[in-house]
């Protein structure tokens, strides 16, 4: 510090010396550390005392020390001095390795050589991650990124999916699928998804044709993005639905358009799947099984009801009372919904004398407030019907009794003349009807005996209803 203060009065000493002197006397003090940090303030841009000064400290094994601070990019030494510190670190340190190969540009060293030194150390320790992630960071340097991917699929590295979308490995992967999906299989699906381009569906599937618990993943979440797009594989999924995701069977069952009924039917017979089945047996026109189904299998009244109003089958209603009369809760549940869809006496009618039905009186009260309902309903329609006939009539009324316009444009719809006269003083005679088309009286057809009324002979042909005349003008 003295000299650097006094550098134009120092004759004697160099202000270079005196620091390589410094240095020195801090190694012989053995404070390796700071010796290494004052390196950069003493030694500058000197590349020659740089590498000098790093052989001296590995001759002391003391490279670990230096390495902070080693220059990296102005002066660049040669690449043997980076590549020494690496193996240093190597032989006794892989995180401190690993943090230099993160830290140092990958052009400082031969990235070959490090690579070579890390593979013959995995031989020893084959399954040390920090050894495997290290490699994988150095062909990614190298742009090996095959070898890259897979180290990081083998360690389901988080970085895995960005270096596929960064590089556009897509075509490293197509036989890594299942790895990436066995790692992430939403974002392997979602990847795959975005990138049909680059990796078609067909492969994909066939792919995981030996993994079917992934092969439904990503079928479903295809299915979801598009219904017509894997339509191939419809049949297919109804057994991944059945095998793995039974809830999703039914929803895809009711989306799917291209799958077959019925093999569908067949493998939910097999399954006992009910629910499925009943739709199946519904979509098919098998209303009457379905219906069946449901009251044996499921005894689930409320859903047979629900099943017959969506069908709204008269033979249905009659089935379901017919199974329901001799089982009062059923009855019950019949007589509280079926006011609205069916008469209740035809249910009512038919309840055996003396038989127990339980809440009875209130489905019967609920029966006779529904029919109050529908007949306040109806009274209610009949006045806004006849309020909104009445409206339209007086505006019809009052638009038929507006003038209308009649001048040289005009003319006759049967002889295609103008419908006035080129000589306004000769006489003429014309009918104007409602629908506004205009005749000559004399191009009009002569009326019947039985009906001396007159109809636009226009709009009577093309069944639009008879307009009747509204005007007829004779000068």
């Amino acid at each position: 510090m003295a000299a650097e203060i006094s550098q134009k009065n120092i004759k004697r000493h160099k202000i270079l010396d005196i620091g390589l002197a410094y240095i020195n006397h801090l190694v012989e003090k053995g404070e390796y550390d700071i010796a290494a940090r004052k390196c950069q303030k003493i030694l500058g841009k000197n590349a020659a005392l740089w590498e000098y000064e790093v052989y001296k400290f590995k001759e002391i094994g003391q490279l670990k020390a230096i390495s902070p601070y080693l220059p990296r990019g102005d002066p660049v030494l040669k690449p043997l001095i980076y590549e020494m510190i690496l193996h240093e670190f190597l032989e006794s340190d892989y995180e401190g390795f690993a943090t230099l190969v993160r830290e140092w540009p990958g052009d400082l060293y031969n990235n070959s050589v490090i690579v070579q030194a890390v593979r013959e150390h995995l031989k020893k320790d084959s399954q040390n991650r920090t050894l495997l992630q290290t490699l994988a960071e150095l062909y990614t340097y190298d742009k090996n990124y095959g070898n890259a991917l897979e180290i990081y699929l083998t360690l389901r590295h988080k970085d895995v999916f960005q270096l596929i979308h960064k590089h556009n490995l897509f075509s490293s992967i197509k036989d890594k699928i299942v790895l990436l999906m066995d790692f992430d299989s939403e974002k392997a699906v979602d990847m795959l998804l975005d990138n049909e381009d680059k990796i078609s569906i067909k492969k994909v599937v066939e792919e995981l044709e030996d993994r079917p618990e992934l092969q439904h993943v990503y079928l479903h979440k295809l299915f979801k993005r598009d219904h017509h797009k894997g339509q191939r594989y419809h049949e297919k999924q109804i057994s991944l639905y059945a095998e793995y995701d039974r809830p999703n069977l039914l929803p895809f069952l009711r989306d799917s358009t291209h799958c077959p009924l019925e093999k569908a039917l067949e493998i939910c017979h097999q399954r006992n799947f009910v629910e499925e089945t009943v739709y199946l047996l519904s979509r098919m026109g098998n209303s009457r099984s379905a219906l069946k189904m449901i009251m044996e299998e499921l005894h689930d009244v409320d859903k047979a009801i629900e099943f017959a109003k969506e069908q709204d089958d008269a033979e249905l209603w009659e089935d379901l009372i017919l199974y329901s009369i001799d089982k009062p809760p059923f009855i019950t549940g019949l007589l509280n919904n079926i006011g609205t869809h069916v008469d209740p006496i035809l249910l009512i009618h038919r309840i055996k004398e003396g038989m127990e039905i339980p809440n009875l009186r209130d489905s019967l009260v609920k029966i006779l407030q529904d029919y109050n309902l529908q007949i306040l309903l109806r009274e209610g329609c009949k006045k806004i019907l006849v309020a909104d006939s009445l409206s339209l009539l007086k505006k019809m009324h009052r638009t038929q009794m507006k003038g209308i316009l009649v001048d040289e444009e005009n003319v006759c719809e049967s002889c295609l003349a103008p419908i006035l006269p080129s000589d306004a003083a000769k006489p003429f005679s014309m009918v104007v009807f409602h629908c506004r088309h205009m005749f000559h009286k004399e191009c009009l057809p002569v009326p019947s005996m039985t009906s001396q009324a007159q109809f636009c002979n226009i709009c009577s042909a093309k069944h639009r209803g008879p307009g009747s005349a509204i005007l007829e003008m004779k000068k």
